[in-house]
């Protein structure tokens, strides 16, 4: 599915997160800020990872992309923001608060991963999984699976 703006494209994801779960809308507006994946990396591991997008625990309504992402165009592309705003929803709402914090932030994760493939699968695609975590497909030039982002 392609979208004209990036306003648009968050509508249509909190549509389909109010639709498909139990979370209700955001309270405060989501703001988007485009990065280096360099940048990225440094600010959410404070080291070089393979992170291409995050929403930090002190700027609760923020998401942070990576700049090689195209959510306009791309469904892949589009799971990553669905998966960080269920992340903005879920601090909104306290889910999982009453644990300890590495269980809070580990039942957030995997919540979200599960509503990140639902969506994914709704339009015929689906990440793989490692030890509970999304793991990246590793693609060589003689294979193309169009099915995995």
């Amino acid at each position: 599915m392609k979208f004209e703006t990036l306003n648009e494209l968050i509508l249509a994801l909190i549509l389909w997160i109010t639709t498909y779960t139990n979370y209700p809308e955001p309270q405060n507006q989501i703001i988007i800020q485009s990065i280096d994946q360099k940048e990225l990396s440094e600010l959410a591991c404070g080291r070089p990872c393979e992170i291409m997008a995050y929403t930090p625990m002190n700027e609760k309504s923020k998401i942070y992309l990576i700049k090689e992402l195209d959510p306009l165009n791309d469904v892949c592309h589009q799971g990553i923001l669905l998966h960080e705003i269920i992340h903005v929803i879920q601090e909104e709402n306290n889910f999982a608060s009453n644990y300890e914090d590495k269980t809070k932030k580990h039942l957030r994760e995997m919540n979200a991963l599960v509503n990140h493939n639902i969506f994914l699968s709704h339009h015929g695609k689906k990440i793989l999984y490692s030890n509970g975590f999304a793991a990246k497909f590793k693609k060589n030039k003689n294979t193309i699976n169009d099915l995995y982002c």
